[in-house]
Parts: C-alpha cells; sequence; structure tokens
C-alpha cells in the first residue's frame, strides 16, 4: 500500500466509525435573532495536507527531472527501454543519486573511472586467518553467506558437506581449501554473544562491520571480496554459496580440476532475460510490497547474470570485480550487481554449461542419485536429507538408472564426470 492511499484509507475508517464530531469554526448573527453556525468537518484539514503533500512531491518529482534533462537523462524517456550497458547506468544512477568522486580514494583500476564507493575500509570484528602465501594448484576459498541469526543452519552444514572437502578422495583432487560463513552485524546483543561464541568454537566465522539486512547485501559480498582480495590474493577459487544451499564436493573437486585455467570466469546458472519485480509500482514513492521503482531501475530488463545462491569465480577475476565495485553505483541485488554490471565492466566472462552436467538446480530439490550425479549445488531446506542422499549414491548404496526408449542404463558413482563450459 502506497503513503497515499494509506492516508486515503485511514479517512474512510475515520468516517465509518461512526458520528464524526463537527467543529465549529465560526458564529454569525443574523436579523431574525438566531445563530447561524459555519461547520468543518475534521478530516478537511488532513485532506488538505495531503494535498499540500502531493504538491510537494510533483515539486521534488519535477527537480528530479531537471537534473536529470540537465545530464542528458529522463526517467520517462528511459522507461521500459532496453537495458543500456553498464556505462550507461553508471552514467544515470550517478546524475540521479548525486555522487560524487571520494576524495583520496586508491584506484584500483584508475581506466574504470573515478572512485565512487569505498569497498577498501571494512572492518572485520571477527575473522579467521590470512591464507598460506603459496598454494598448490586448483585452492578454492568457499565463502558460506550467512544471517547473524541462524545458528542451526550453520551448525546442519557444518555437520553436512564440508566435511568431505577434508575427506578422502576429494582431498586428494583438491588442493588447499578454506571454508567460512560470512556475517553482518547484528543490532540484537544476544545473538551477537552467541555469535562470539561460536566463534571461539569452530573458527569459521568472517563478520564485518555493518548491518546484516538484505539492503546491504551487495556491501556485504564487497566486503567478502576485500578479505579475499588483502588476505587470500593467490587463491585459484572463490565459491560464493548461500546457507540454503547444499555442495556436491564430489563435483566440486572434479570441475576443479578440468576448468582451473579458466580465468577471469565465473560460472553459475545464467539468467540470459530477466525483467525487474514491480509489484505494485507507486511513481511518487519507493515499493513496500516490491523491489523497485523506475527511477532505481527505468529499463525493461536486466543485464544477463547469474542466480545469485551459488557461483564460482576463478581467482584472477577477484581484483578487477573488487575495482568494479568501487566505480558502479551498487544496487541491492548482489547477483545482478556483481555477476551482471561488474562482470561486464571488469571483463569477466559468464561461462555456461553445454553438456549434461549442471552447475547448479534453481529447484529446491532433495535429489535422487540421477539428480545429485549431475549437479554441482542446489537449494535445500534440509542440509541432512541431502548429506544421506550424496553419501549413498558415491559409498555405492543407491544407483541411477535411466530408459531411454526402452533401453536402461545404470550409473554409479565411478562413471567420469566432465563439465563443459561454453
Amino acid at each position: 500500500m502506497t503513503r497515499k492511499t494509506r492516508i486515503y484509507k485511514a479517512i474512510s475508517v475515520i468516517e465509518m466509525r461512526g458520528p464524526a464530531r463537527w467543529k465549529v469554526l465560526q458564529h454569525t448573527s443574523v436579523n431574525n435573532g438566531t445563530e447561524e453556525r459555519s461547520y468543518e468537518h475534521p478530516n478537511i484539514r488532513l485532506m488538505e495536507k495531503v494535498k499540500l503533500l502531493e504538491n510537494e512531491l510533483k515539486k521534488t518529482r519535477e527537480k528530479e527531472k531537471q537534473i536529470l534533462a540537465e545530464n542528458g537523462l529522463v526517467t520517462n524517456d528511459l522507461r521500459n527501454t532496453p537495458y543500456p550497458g553498464v556505462e550507461n547506468y553508471t552514467q544515470y544512477a550517478v546524475a540521479r543519486l548525486g555522487l560524487l568522486p571520494l576524495a583520496n580514494a586508491e584506484q584500483l583500476k584508475p581506466e574504470f573511472g573515478p572512485v565512487i564507493n569505498d569497498v577498501l575500509s571494512f572492518r572485520y570484528p571477527i575473522t579467521v586467518p590470512p591464507c598460506l602465501d603459496v598454494f598448490i594448484n586448483r585452492s578454492i576459498f568457499i565463502a558460506v553467506i550467512s544471517a547473524p541469526n541462524h545458528f542451526n543452519r550453520r551448525n546442519m552444514i557444518r555437520q553436512s558437506w564440508p566435511i568431505h572437502l577434508k575427506s578422502p578422495p576429494y582431498n586428494n583432487l583438491l588442493g588447499m581449501t578454506r571454508f567460512v560463513f560470512v556475517l553482518g552485524l547484528t543490532e540484537n546483543s544476544s545473538a551477537q554473544s552467541q555469535i562470539d561464541e561460536e566463534s571461539k568454537i569452530h573458527k569459521d566465522i568472517i563478520q564485518m562491520d555493518m548491518l546484516d539486512s538484505y539492503r546491504n547485501l551487495t556491501l556485504k559480498l564487497s566486503g567478502l571480496f576485500n578479505w579475499v582480495n588483502r588476505n587470500c590474493a593467490k587463491v585459484n577459487f572463490i565459491f560464493k554459496v548461500d546457507d540454503d544451499v547444499y555442495v556436491n564436493v564430489h563435483n566440486l573437486a572434479h570441475f576443479l580440476q578440468s576448468q582451473h585455467n579458466s580465468y577471469r570466469s565465473v560460472f553459475g546458472h545464467v539468467w540470459h532475460v530477466a525483467h525487474p519485480n514491480r509489484v505494485i509500482f507507486e511513481i511518487i514513492d519507493q515499493l513496500e510490497n516490491g523491489k523497485w521503482t523506475y527511477k532505481e531501475w527505468p529499463w525493461i530488463q536486466y543485464p544477463e547474470y547469474i542466480n545469485g545462491p551459488a557461483y564460482l569465480l576463478h581467482g584472477s577475476a577477484i581484483l578487477p570485480l573488487l575495482a568494479a565495485f568501487q566505480t558502479t553505483p551498487m544496487i541491492p541485488f548482489e547477483d545482478i550487481y556483481i555477476t551482471g554490471l561488474c562482470t561486464e565492466k571488469a571483463g569477466i566472462k559468464k561461462r555456461i554449461t553445454s553438456g549434461p552436467f549442471r552447475f547448479f538446480s534453481i529447484r529446491e530439490i532433495l535429489p535422487t542419485a540421477c539428480e545429485l550425479r549431475i549437479y554441482i549445488a542446489w537449494l535445500t531446506d534440509n542440509h541432512a536429507e541431502s548429506h544421506v542422499a550424496v553419501d549413498d549414491f558415491y559409498n555405492n548404496v543407491t544407483h541411477c538408472t535411466t530408459d531411454s526408449n526402452g533401453i536402461k542404463r545404470t550409473f554409479d558413482y565411478t562413471e567420469p564426470i566432465q563439465f563443459v563450459f561454453n
């Protein structure tokens, strides 16, 4: 419900609550000696305020339109037009928001333009030791993005797929592996005390000095990339997963074996065409139930991007992407921002699977043997069930049987797998 709609609804509710009390404005005498009174309903003044508010909002919109027009950018002219590329997006957002270059900011890539976002000054109240200076090949840094109060999810994850990272035969296929949970701050002091204790026990948490919220997710990922660039710059891969994702370590290890030379690449489930989610659009204010206003994103589509719950980047992409974060106005949707806008600016290639094996299932599944055999990761609300299914398949308890034109074939975990990417 929009702000203006709420006001008019409030007026209707007041009027339905019974006889209104009318206010006497003035008294006048007439020739016959009787008194004549002038009345005003109390809601009339409220409606006048609504009209005044509308006029102020209209002036604000006109001022914004004038600023954009001076920069050759008018929202109505851009509305429902195709996405124009990251440089035009940057020009539009900088003009609309009045962003100025940050003074004395370190430029990671001067050719990317002026620095407008400070992504190099994050502080980390809770952290883990830096990576070793020398890595053997196929090293990976796995960052699970978690909310401060997701204690049960983190414990479920610790008891499931990360166990495989250091278990044979995967520890022989993988080089150095680092596994962490990434959190922002919470305003709940009790929850923060629990996080402090959790970190002391497990030593696998990076917490950054910023409030953890949905709209801060892009900033949170920027802080993660900054930490990796400072402390694990030589890592071969960085794998970002959400805490509702299960990772098939068997397939991850084979993927790293085949793709370790894929420089400046990002892997995942690619959305070629996606449109803004405008559930309820109100031209003078931000949506309550939707995600975007036309002012923030006037175009009819997003850039091509990779679905956010799980994507993997080659280590050579970390610094260029961090430089792109510095110079590209942020939006709250980290997958569109990082794997869409910023990969475009940084020249990072989005890699798409072309064979039978897939990077990520966008469906929440309890996988069958045939499903888990082909995926690196999938959405889940129960890590334990997925973990049992994976263990059963790779311990030869269950098998994948297919039926094609009456011809049955059974696959087990020893069957070779190969990930092919365009």
